[in-house]
């Protein structure tokens, strides 16, 4: 093999690396309080070891076939995250479509006002978790959502755990599917959350780490927004894994 293909080959492992560093994107995402309808809470880190031997009658190592190798597992775990990316911008495209075309003839319906709205309680929420109390973001969470979490809070109270979030940022919220059935009783909408935080638990008495991430991890949850009493609420949270985007409803 030439130089210049050597090069090459470098070339395009590098830019699949500094790819999958530009996105962020990790597969695990936080686990606040466990999957559906959870706030706040922990995700894990985990890594991948990869080995090679080499069979046959030479056992010298080759180090363009390790570099292809390489190369080819950057891209199949980068693969999955682009292609996931993607997905949620072209249905991010479709949903503003929808929503601006829901504007013309119901009032609750504002893509602009709505995109705030989401980024506003996406921070108030998540320190509502961190504070552990529901009350602190109440009018951004449904009747059954802020029942749910008190349950949920009341537990990790008796436990002695205590939620510690910091660094915490949005990198992007994008509606994914809206629906708009007669009336506004059964009006939703679902946004991919792209955030990234450090998010971990610790023992509350004395100060113990659990579990979590205490450096800042990137995650993708959806959030299904529904409209009650005349103002928008988060209803549920999903993880990244537990929904097929093209299969919302």
């Amino acid at each position: 093999m030439t130089g210049r293909k050597i090069k090459k080959l470098i070339l395009m492992a590098a830019f699949g690396i500094i790819l999958c560093m530009t996105l962020q994107v990790t597969c695990l995402a936080r686990a606040g309080g466990g999957g559906s309808g959870s706030g706040g809470g922990s995700g894990g880190s985990g890594g991948s070891h990869s080995s090679s031997r080499s069979y046959g009658r030479s056992r010298r190592s080759n180090p363009i076939g390790a570099l292809i190798n390489n190369g080819i597992i950057v891209f199949m775990v980068c693969g999955g995250s682009i292609a996931f990316a993607w997905k949620v911008r072209k249905a991010g495209w479709a949903s503003k479509k929808q929503i601006r075309a829901f504007e013309k003839t119901d009032g609750n319906w504002n893509y602009k006002e709505m995109q705030g709205y989401v980024r506003q309680a996406y921070f108030e929420i998540q320190e509502c978790w961190r504070r552990q109390d529901v009350d602190y973001a109440k009018d951004y969470l449904s009747r059954e959502l802020r029942e749910n979490w008190r349950t949920k809070l009341a537990w990790m109270e008796m436990r002695d755990e205590e939620e510690v979030q910091e660094d915490v940022r949005l990198l992007s919220a994008r509606p994914v599917k809206a629906k708009n059935p007669e009336g506004t009783e059964g009006d939703h909408v679902w946004y991919v959350i792209h955030g990234k935080m450090k998010d971990y638990r610790i023992r509350k008495s004395t100060g113990e780490f659990l579990e979590g991430n205490e450096r800042a991890v990137a995650f993708y949850e959806y959030w299904k927004f529904v409209y009650e009493d005349e103002r928008w609420k988060l209803d549920e949270i999903k993880q990244k894994n537990e929904i097929n985007l093209e299969h919302l409803q």
